[in-house]
């Protein structure tokens, strides 16, 4: 049984890479919160599936909430207010508006 198994799993990691070829993906190294991080290492273990899956899931699904909620000005002010308040680290912005001064 063990054999058999070990097989299969060399036979589905196979797979796996040549769908991996398939489909373009580029690292995405970015700061973010520590418990972001430690929320999908654990989401990753109990799914048992590789922690990129898990990642980019939650983009896809965010990407398409935020996408929505921008098609509505009300909604997009308040996001872009709570991404400000909540989620920008330093003084970024403050550079940009700067730049666009001069």
């Amino acid at each position: 049984m063990g054999i058999l198994r070990r097989l299969l799993t060399k036979y589905r990691q196979l797979l796996d890479r040549r769908q991996v070829k398939v489909i373009k993906r580029r690292q995405f190294n970015t700061t973010i919160d520590e418990g972001l991080v430690d929320g999908v290492k654990l989401l990753a273990i109990v799914l048992e599936v590789p922690r990129y899956v898990v990642v980019e899931h939650l983009l896809q699904v965010g990407t398409y909430h935020i996408y929505r909620a921008m098609q509505d000005s009300e909604k997009r002010q308040e996001l872009q207010k709570h991404l400000v308040g909540v989620h920008l680290l330093g003084n970024e912005l403050l550079d940009d508006e700067r730049i666009l001064r001069l």
